[in-house]
């Protein structure tokens, strides 16, 4: 039987986004950082992860902030460890610089886009205060948003732009989660689906192992994968990421 094992690929995008996060901190002092791309090829995966890994902070941004820079303002502060951020915009403000100042972390802040283009300057005088590179990450339109601002753009020392999911990633995601070396035309069957979003990807190819099990093993005792089950299990994705039965 096949096992799946939910486990996080290291594609080509993956390896540029570490080499633009090590170039950031190499500048040495207050920077930005632009990571735009369409929903669901891992920005907000790679991020989390370079975080927990590494350490530094994370914050995902909230509609309901849009109205509120203190709310903003205090969002990060939590989770910059500042247990009780002041209910004052500029206290809260101080709190976070004091905290951060001379730390050298790097800042994730995710979902940019949300927040009117206005706190796109509170991101950089943060950075400017704190000395700490600062990774705004978001959909395309967060790169027009930020060129708009001449001051912020100015300041951007690295852009770097998720591309669509490859055939050889899709291929890596095979081999790093199961095992199974995919033959190139089924992982060109698989990649046809997705459009370049991981979220396809994973829900497609879940179906192909459960497809895969439900078949049995070949004479050989191996996994059969053929170009017709990939197909199926393609049909089949989003009806079985519905039901939640694991059936075909």
């Amino acid at each position: 039987m096949i096992q799946f094992k939910n486990e996080f690929v290291l594609t080509r995008n993956v390896r540029n986004f570490h080499v633009m996060v090590d170039d950031l901190i190499s500048y040495g002092e207050g920077c930005l950082g632009c990571v735009p791309g369409t929903p669901g090829i891992g920005k907000t995966k790679t991020s989390r992860v370079w975080q927990a890994r590494n350490g530094g902070i994370y914050l995902r941004i909230a509609s309901i902030w849009k109205r509120s820079e203190l709310d903003f303002i205090q969002g990060l502060a939590h989770e910059a460890g500042i247990a009780n951020p002041s209910g004052r915009k500029g206290r809260c403000y101080s709190q976070v610089v004091d905290k951060l100042s001379s730390s050298g972390c790097v800042v994730f802040l995710d979902e940019m886009q949300r927040l009117p283009k206005e706190f796109l300057n509170i991101a950089l005088d943060l950075s400017d205060a704190t000395g700490c590179p600062f990774v705004l990450v978001g959909e395309p339109e967060l790169k027009g948003l930020m060129q708009e601002n001449k001051r912020v753009w100015s300041r951007t020392h690295r852009l770097f732009e998720f591309d669509s999911l490859s055939i050889s990633d899709v291929v890596v995601y095979a081999l790093k989660t199961t095992s199974l070396e995919l033959h190139p035309e089924i992982a060109a069957i698989l990649h046809r689906s997705n459009a370049g979003d991981f979220r396809i990807l994973k829900r497609d190819f879940l179906a192909l192992v459960r497809y895969a099990n439900a078949k049995g093993p070949g004479a050989d005792g191996q996994p059969q994968i053929t170009e017709e089950m990939a197909r199926t299990a393609v049909k089949a994705g989003l009806k079985g990421s519905e039901n939640g039965n694991g059936k075909l």
